[in-house]
C-alpha cells in the first residue's frame, strides 16, 4: 500500500517507541567520503536537520531521545509519498490511544548520507492541539538510526554535524573528557552528580530544557523556591510541573552552578517513565550546547569539550507568559480508509516542542500571580506590538527574548483581545527567590 499525503491534511504527532516497534533502517555513505558534514539550526537549544524524504525536502529535529523516524507535520508540504504504510493504535500518556501508521521501504536523505529502506512512523490525532511553541516547521523526529551506524560529533557552538564511520578516533578526542554510555532501546545514558549522589540520566538532545528530574530535591525547593509552569507538549495534552533550581551539578567534569531544574507531575507522565526507576531523570539541549559532542554509539562512549556556552547562565522566562505561533485553518483528516481498527500494545509518549503554521503570535498560557497576569495578560489575547514594534517584525523566538531579560526590565505589550486593542505593561520579576546562606 502507498500512502499519498496532500497539502492541507494535517498530521503530527510526539512518539517515542518501544522495543515491539524497532526497525533495521540503516544509513551509508553515498559518496564514501572520511566524513559528512551537516549544517543545523539551534532553535530554543533544539538541532534541526534538512532532511530529503522520498525526494521531499524537510526539516526534522535531531534527538537522541528517540529510537525510530516520526513524521508528525506535513501540512504545508505539497505532496509526500509513504511506501508499503500499515496502520495500528498506539497509547501515549494518560493512556489517550492515536492511530498511526507504519510505512516501510521509504528513501531518507541526509546530506551525503542515505538509508533506502526506511521505516518512518506516522500519527493521526485529531484530538490533541499541539500548537506552535518553538515557532520554527518541523516535519519530524530523527535518533537512533542515525547515531547507531556512525560516530557523530555535534558542535553547537559551529552550527555543524560531522559523521565519521565507525571505529573512527581523533587524536584531539584525548583532550576530550569521556564518559561511559549505557542503552536502553536504543537511547543513550549518562551518569551526573547532584548533591555528591550519582544518577542515571537519559541525553535528550530533543529536549529544550537543561535538566528534568522525576524525584524533587526537596533542599533545593526550599532554598530557591519553585513556581508551576507549562513545561512542554504531549501527543495527550499539556505537560505541567514545577521549575527550580539546583545548586550545583556536576558532569563531563565540569560544574554547573544554579542549574534550571523543572520536576514534571507524575501523573503526566508515561508508563515506561513512571516504572523505568533506574532513570533519575534527562539531560537536555540546555545543558548540553555547552559542549561540543561525539557520539560513539558502537563503543558505548561519548567525548565533550566545553564550547563558548559554557558559562552561560541558565534563563527561565520572567513574565509568566507562554505564546504559540498559530497558523491558518486547515482541514482535520477524515481519511477513514487510513484509521482501520487494528490495535497494539505499542507506546507513544512526548517531546517537549510543537511545530509552526504561520504568524500570529496569541498569548496560550499565563501563569497565576506572574508579572503578566497582574498586569492584566489574559489567555488567547493576540500580541500586535511588542515594545513599540508591530509583532510581524519578530520571529517567535526574539519575541520570547524578551521574557528572559533582567529583572525590572519595562515589557510593553500592544494586544487584541476579540474586539478591543489594549495596551499593557509589566515589569519582569525572578519567579525565585535567592539561595538561601
Amino acid at each position: 500500500m502507498f500512502l499519498y499525503i496532500k497539502k492541507n491534511i494535517f498530521i503530527f504527532a510526539c512518539l517515542i517507541l518501544t522495543s515491539s516497534l524497532f526497525s533495521q533502517s540503516s544509513f551509508e555513505n553515498m559518496k564514501g567520503k572520511k566524513q559528512v558534514k551537516i549544517p543545523f539550526d539551534l532553535v530554543s537549544n533544539l538541532i534541526i536537520i534538512p532532511v530529503k524524504l522520498n525526494g521531499v525536502e524537510l526539516s526534522f529535529l535531531l534527538d537522541t531521545g528517540v529510537r525510530e523516524t516520526i513524521l508528525f507535520n506535513v501540512s504545508r508540504v505539497d505532496s509526500l509519498t509513504l511506501n508499503n504504510a500499515k496502520t495500528f493504535t498506539v497509547k501515549g500518556a494518560n493512556d489517550i490511544e492515536v492511530k498511526a501508521i507504519k510505512s516501510k521501504n521509504n528513501f531518507l536523505e541526509i546530506g551525503d548520507l542515505k538509508s533506502v529502506a526506511h521505516d518512518v512512523y506516522v500519527a493521526f490525532n485529531q484530538n490533541a492541539n499541539l500548537s506552535s511553541y518553538l515557532g520554527e516547521e518541523i516535519h519530524g523526529i530523527i535518533g537512533y538510526h542515525l547515531f547507531k551506524d556512525f560516530v557523530v560529533e555535534l558542535s553547537y557552538s559551529k552550527r555543524v554535524i560531522k559523521v565519521l564511520k565507525k571505529g573512527s578516533y581523533k587524536k584531539k578526542w584525548k583532550n576530550y573528557a569521556s564518559v561511559d554510555l549505557t542503552f536502553s532501546k536504543g537511547k543513550p545514558y549518562a551518569m551526573a552528580k547532584i548533591r555528591g549522589k550519582e544518577l542515571k540520566l537519559l541525553l535528550d538532545t530533543g529536549m529544550s530544557d537543561g535538566v528534568w528530574m522525576f524525584e524533587e530535591d526537596i533542599l533545593s525547593t526550599l532554598n530557591y523556591g519553585y513556581y508551576e509552569d507549562f513545561l512542554g507538549m504531549s501527543v495527550s495534552g499539556e505537560i505541567f510541573g514545577k521549575r527550580s533550581k539546583i545548586e550545583q551539578l556536576n558532569f563531563a567534569g565540569e560544574t554547573f552552578k544554579n542549574v534550571k531544574i523543572s520536576y514534571p507531575y507524575e501523573a503526566n507522565l508515561p508508563k515506561e517513565i513512571k516504572y523505568f526507576r533506574e532513570r533519575a531523570g534527562s539531560i537536555g539541549g540546555e545543558l548540553l550546547k555547552r559542549f561540543t559532542i561525539v557520539m560513539d554509539y558502537s563503543n558505548s562512549k561519548m567525548y565533550l569539550r566545553a564550547n563558548s556556552y559554557l558559562n552561560d547562565s541558565f534563563y527561565y522566562n520572567k513574565s509568566g507568559i507562554i505564546l504559540r505561533q498559530d497558523g491558518e485553518a486547515v482541514d482535520s483528516n477524515s481519511n477513514n480508509e487510513l484509521l482501520k481498527n487494528l490495535e497494539s500494545d505499542n507506546f507513544i509518549s512526548f517531546v517537549d516542542l510543537t511545530y509552526l503554521l504561520s504568524p500570529e503570535f496569541i498569548i496560550d498560557i499565563v501563569r497565576e500571580g506572574s508579572p503578566a497576569d497582574l498586569a492584566g495578560l489574559q489567555k488567547n489575547d493576540v500580541l500586535l506590538e511588542v515594545n513599540g514594534l508591530k509583532t510581524f517584525h519578530f520571529t517567535l523566538k526574539k519575541i520570547n527574548r524578551h521574557f528572559y531579560d533582567e529583572d525590572d526590565t519595562l515589557v510593553r505589550l500592544k494586544i487584541q483581545r476579540n474586539e478591543q486593542v489594549l495596551k499593557k505593561e509589566f515589569m519582569l520579576k525572578s519567579p525565585l527567590k535567592k539561595l538561601t546562606k
